[in-house]
């Protein structure tokens, strides 16, 4: 588990011990925080025949079975495809797998994630379960968007907030990890830890400076928008179709600050500031509110059926033809 977590998994094995933890976990909070992993360290630990205070002991017949990634009574449950709707037959046969009688005679553990992905007929179908599991049997959902549950879901889980831990635990962590430019790294990333690593990891500042000089010849007519989107798509999202939309975002943002005089010590891109300066001069802060729209409608449709390359197509016409002065 992560140093940010420590809290979080003493509330749940002490509760454990004392025969009171729910047989419906909902793993909630920002993402980027961990709650995947600590998810399946959980579940590990309340498979393990002789689990240690911090964590399952390695060693015993069911460690084995899920390092092997063969402990039948560890079952997961995710989008048939990334980004996609968890669907009613897979809810079902899950319901199926878990009305059997588990094969430890202990815990059976289902982590569903992400649960906010479960559409409306695989929720109803959970419900069930949910009100009444079959015996030893824990269901761990997490999700980075509690909202989007639906109310009859979330009422049948006990809630688990994951926080963003402090700037001086993330940046301490992620120095102990040898994380070069930490600090920027968690500024892009929200304050989220995992995410910031995720990017050193993935060369994401070098594909942050592609994205911004391309975005900046787009201002100038210097670069074509639909070629453009092309290379978004293809490079840019390669590893997290969100990521580069999020830069973006902070990049209009900061345009805004300045435009409304805000100091350059509020500004998230510092590194990219005297750029962000000019183009804060050159466009007209109503359009820049109407991009503003644009972009968290596009980030939005960016989760459902919708055309990827036409939406950042658009999205990127649209701020190559911003009203200028």
């Amino acid at each position: 588990m992560f140093p940010w977590q420590k809290s979080i998994w003493q509330t749940l094995t002490t509760s454990q011990q004392n025969k009171h933890l729910g047989h419906g976990l909902l793993f909630h909070g920002a993402a980027g925080t961990g709650k995947n992993i600590f998810a399946i360290e959980f579940a590990h630990w309340l498979l393990c025949e002789h689990p240690l205070a911090d964590k399952a002991c390695g060693e015993c017949k069911s460690c084995k079975l899920i390092e092997a990634e063969s402990q039948p009574d560890f079952l997961t449950l995710y989008p048939e495809e990334e980004g996609k709707a968890i669907k009613v037959d897979q809810v079902r046969e899950l319901i199926q797998k878990i009305s059997l009688t588990s094969h430890s005679q202990g815990y059976r553990v289902v982590i569903i994630s992400p649960a906010d992905a479960l559409n409306v007929n695989a929720s109803n179908s959970l419900l069930k379960t949910l009100e009444e599991p079959p015996a030893n049997t824990i269901l761990i959902m997490i999700t980075d968007k509690l909202s989007k549950l639906m109310p009859t879901i979330r009422s049948r889980a006990q809630l688990i907030r994951f926080d963003l831990p402090s700037e001086a635990q993330s940046l301490d962590w992620l120095n102990d990890n040898n994380i070069e430019k930490a600090d920027m790294l968690l500024k892009l990333s929200a304050g989220a830890p995992l995410a910031a690593y995720s990017l050193a990891e993935d060369e994401g500042l070098e594909l942050r400076d592609k994205l911004f000089d391309n975005w900046q010849d787009l201002a100038k007519g210097q670069a074509d928008a639909l070629e453009s989107a092309a290379m978004w798509i293809k490079e840019g999202f390669k590893f997290n179709s969100q990521l580069p939309l999020n830069w973006v975002s902070s990049w209009i943002m900061d345009i805004i600050r300045l435009k409304q005089g805000g100091s350059d010590e509020n500004i998230v891109n510092s590194d990219y500031v005297e750029t962000l300066q000019k183009l804060a001069r050159q466009v007209d802060l109503k359009a820049v509110y109407a991009f503003w729209d644009r972009l968290n409608d596009t980030v939005g449709l960016m989760a459902t059926s919708a055309n990827q390359l036409m939406l950042v197509e658009g999205l990127l016409l649209h701020w190559a033809g911003l009203k200028r002065i």
